[in-house]
């Protein structure tokens, strides 16, 4: 009951807020038509933005990512493999996600109930950029963005219109990975 009644008063703040407060909108690319390949290769994770510190506490861990998109024989799945470097030791990890046609999502191998959305770059004026949403449900109502560029360093003005396209919405939670050690690789 009380996280009915939470989600209930979230609902009726966020209609609130969008007619008193409006925001630019921004649409999501759909995952069920992209071409992969257009997206395949390396790309540096940037910066991330939530509603909540603690969905962004695992990045303020990082010094720098690497991460590199790639298919696999079905044309449907896309791997994603990460090397993230964590104090003085470096972590890899891989995350597989599967495309289905009339989705606008990915849908995350081992995690049924999160959502992944893939938007534009261009809405920061980046055409080398991409954004990752990661969506769950309650009771985990996770919702974060992560920003990443197909450069080591993306231009400060992009972070900054990053960080300001969210805050409109609310989401102030915020996190730039210094880069100030070498990547793992």
């Amino acid at each position: 009951m009380p996280t009915e009644l939470a989600s209930l008063l979230l609902y009726v703040y966020s209609l609130w807020f969008a007619v008193f407060q409006p925001c630019p909108n921004y649409t999501t690319l759909s995952a069920g038509s992209l071409n992969p390949k257009e997206y395949l290769g390396r790309w540096y994770f940037s910066a991330a933005v939530s509603g909540r510190e603690e969905e962004l506490q695992m990045f303020r861990m990082m010094d720098s990512s690497v991460f590199t998109l790639q298919t696999t024989s079905d044309p449907h799945t896309i791997l994603l493999n990460g090397d993230m470097r964590i104090g003085e030791n470096c972590k890899r990890a891989t995350w597989t996600y599967n495309t289905l046609l009339g989705r606008d999502d990915m849908q995350q191998q081992g995690r049924p109930q999160r959502r992944t959305f893939l938007w534009s770059g261009a809405q920061l004026n980046c055409s080398d950029c991409i954004i990752l949403q990661e969506v769950e449900p309650a009771p985990s109502a996770l919702n974060r963005y992560m920003l990443y560029g197909r450069q080591r360093v993306v231009p400060e003005d992009v972070i900054e219109d990053f960080q300001e396209m969210f805050a409109c919405h609310s989401i102030t939670a915020f996190v730039r990975l210094p880069q100030n050690q070498e990547l793992c690789s």
